[in-house]
């Protein structure tokens, strides 16, 4: 009695799971072209059933998620345009930070990304990444956590920081070139803050370099714009050269943050 309960739980589950990923794929469509689609090409793009694509069209509609013209076809209803405002109203940051990134990729020919920092938190996280085109590049995870001790992005959001608590941060250990002593870390950043960008050589991860500036919104420092490299790519110079890059870039998206009054990326 209870496996039969079970398996019909899981059909009602699959069925409803179908019926979602169909509303989607149907909204999916109608907002690819502004001057609207038929039920038929609807249909055809979803892989659906007319009478069923009909069914769910006149549910939208009457939700107001889409429209139909007076020539029958759909578009974007009212609802629909006020559920994309409020989704862009969340991540705007994102949005205006990936222009930014893709230049500055386009210019130094490495992976760049985007980390947020709160105050409140002893760590940075990354939220944005642009890669490189370069079949040898080192990629992480977006979401992954930054020590602000170890690497660039650490020393740049630092920088930033004049009246930053040291005692809050463990100084763990990640390879031989990570800082030791906070009087080394504070150095370093105090370096990063005369430059206005922080680099790294193999201070988190073996083989790769790093360069990162600060992200502000107005005085406030949220993030950082970062690169990084494999070592077998640093350029000649050092990683000064990418860093100035970082820098400039760096500026221009907390210009962009400022303007929009962004708490937090």
């Amino acid at each position: 009695m209870v496996d039969g309960a079970d398996t019909k739980t899981s059909d009602t589950e699959s069925q409803a799971g179908g019926l979602i990923n169909l509303v989607a794929d149907t909204l999916y469509v109608v907002a690819e072209k502004s001057e609207g689609q038929s039920i038929r090409s609807i249909a055809q793009q979803t892989d659906n059933s007319r009478s069923s694509t009909h069914r769910i069209l006149q549910a939208l509609s009457r939700s107001e998620f889409v429209h139909q013209t007076e020539r029958g076809s759909y578009v974007v209803g009212p609802r629909m345009l006020m559920l994309a405002a409020r989704v862009f109203g969340v991540v705007p940051v994102l949005k205006i930070a990936q222009a930014v990134m893709r230049n500055l990729v386009e210019e130094v020919g490495e992976t760049c990304y985007l980390a947020t920092f709160s105050k409140d938190e002893g760590f940075a996280t990354y939220v944005q990444r642009i890669e490189t085109d370069h079949p040898v590049r080192y990629i992480q995870a977006l979401g992954s956590t930054i020590p602000l001790h170890a690497g660039a992005v650490g020393k740049a959001i630092l920088s930033g920081i004049p009246d930053f608590d040291y005692s809050r941060i463990k100084l763990d250990p990640y390879t031989a070139n990570t800082p030791k002593t906070v009087d080394e870390l504070k150095a370093s950043v105090a370096l990063a803050r005369e430059k206005g960008y922080a680099t790294s050589v193999e201070e988190r991860v073996i083989g790769v370099g790093g360069a990162a500036a600060p992200v502000r919104s107005g005085t406030r420092v949220i993030g950082a714009l970062t690169v990084s490299v494999p070592t077998t790519r640093i350029p000649p110079e050092g990683m000064d050269a990418i860093g100035e890059r970082v820098r400039e870039h760096a500026n221009e998206l907390s210009s962009m943050l400022t303007s929009i009054g962004a708490e937090r990326i």
